[in-house]
């Protein structure tokens, strides 16, 4: 079906870039956040518990890798098929199982339409026919590239990218709003 109107391969308009997987003894009690696929969900990045030292590493090796605003962040490995759209530049380095998408050509498509395009249903309904592995899952990234990702006119895009960013403020204010009354809460408990 995908193929029945414009589409285009995930290669054709994204550049893929793995990180790294240091090993669990470059591992820290503090440091440089270290994201692992277990942190990473479709509307957010959890806290870790895990860290790296960047004197473990290369002069800059470790902030070459932090995720940069507009990128997307793909999981291939786990939970396979896990994208997240990066608001702003963040310090934190991602592991090997999770993929950095830098958008080629923004005039062909929108970083938050294809975050979307990528949490869809046809995307996941790929991932899980590709993906293979007996006790976690494996998305290989020849299969990834080939992933089929419809293209819809530019200006429906925008429209759809609006909707995304009004949602995305609207779940803000909607997680202070829960917070305030959960403190609330607890303040008039703590009077009684």
């Amino acid at each position: 079906m995908i193929k029945s109107k414009p589409y285009a391969r995930l290669k054709d308009i994204v550049a893929i870039k793995k990180s790294i997987e240091p090993g669990s003894e470059a591992y820290r009690e503090s440091g440089i956040p270290f994201i692992r696929v277990s942190n990473l969900g479709t509307f957010g990045i959890s806290q870790t518990e895990v860290f790296l030292d960047s004197k473990d590493f290369k002069k800059g090796e470790l902030e070459s890798l932090y995720p940069k605003k507009d990128m997307i962040l793909l999981s291939k490995d786990g939970s396979v098929g896990i994208a997240y759209y990066v608001e702003k530049d963040l310090e934190c380095v991602t592991s090997g199982a999770i993929l950095h998408l830098t958008i080629k050509n923004q005039a062909l498509v929108l970083p938050q339409y294809l975050n979307l395009v990528l949490n869809a249903l046809p995307t996941k309904l790929q991932s899980q026919r590709d993906s293979g592995g007996s006790i976690i899952a494996h998305w290989k990234i020849s299969e990834i590239e080939n992933l089929l990702i419809p293209l819809l006119e530019l200006s429906i895009q925008e429209k759809i990218e609006s909707k995304i960013t009004q949602s995305l403020a609207l779940r803000t204010k909607s997680k202070e709003l829960l917070e305030k009354a959960k403190a609330k809460v607890e303040e008039k408990i703590s009077l009684l």
